[in-house]
């Protein structure tokens, strides 16, 4: 797949604009007195929407990460020795949002991911979260990544504070509490760092900035759909466990 570069910010649509997009898709949008027209043609499917939105201010492309939280599976089988740590990144399927209004105060018109979300389920039925699911082979430098023009990468760090070796099966990321940042050619999610202290309690969870060494590489692109406390305690983890054993 060719580079497709998305021209993400404030879009002039005087004219019909016509956008190519990654996987051979498109997105068209077009200014009609006080009426915005979008025209999506993804996975061999065309769909127009019409907005009624005034005269007087823009059109905005965002690049957005998941409504719902993110359960990964690993497509290698990994394992976390007590004491250890491990910082990975996550590839997450983008998501397109179209916006109207200032730079200061936009309105939200559409959003539409780039590849299909699955919907999934974490947890156990009593006390589990509805997410989205995709298997990740948590590849330690995002640059190792091919998708670069649909995804945005996520760094999770996990630190086993455990005495127990902890196979990670399924793991969870809330991606609407992170922020989204441009670095050269890439989209990253502001960092998560996870503390392990045990399969049957709860994990730490803190939602960072970039650190200082950071700073002069990333651009703040777009602040995070949800806002909560900086440091969470919640099940960060997922062990199936058998019926039988022995």
């Amino acid at each position: 797949m060719g580079r497709i570069p998305i021209p993400w910010g404030q879009l002039d649509i005087r004219d019909k604009k016509e956008i190519d997009l990654p996987f051979e898709q498109k997105v068209s949008l077009q200014r009609l007195e006080d009426e915005v027209i979008v025209t999506k043609a993804l996975h061999s499917e065309n769909t127009t929407y019409r907005f009624i939105v005034g005269k007087n201010n823009h059109i905005y492309l965002q690049p957005s990460l998941p409504d719902l939280p993110i359960t990964i599976k690993p497509e290698q089988i990994t394992s976390i020795l007590p004491g250890c740590r491990m910082e990975v990144f996550i590839e997450v399927p983008l998501l397109l949002s179209v916006y109207y209004g200032t730079n200061s105060r936009k309105e939200l018109l559409m959003e539409f991911p780039l590849e299909p979300l699955s919907r999934s389920f974490f947890g156990s039925p009593d006390n589990g979260e509805i997410s989205y699911f995709l298997e990740s082979p948590l590849l330690c430098e995002y640059e190792a990544y091919e998708n670069k023009d649909s995804s945005i990468y996520c760094p999770v760090a996990i630190t086993n504070k455990s005495l127990q070796k902890l196979d990670v099966e399924r793991m969870i990321v809330r991606v609407p509490l992170l922020s989204i940042f441009s670095c050269k050619d890439s989209l990253l999610s502001s960092p998560v760092s996870i503390v392990f202290r045990g399969a049957d309690m709860v994990s730490q969870i803190s939602y960072l900035k970039y650190g200082s060494e950071k700073k002069q590489q990333v651009v703040p692109v777009a602040p995070p759909r949800q806002n909560d406390d900086k440091s969470l305690i919640k099940k960060s983890f997922y062990f199936f466990k058998t019926l039988y054993t022995g």
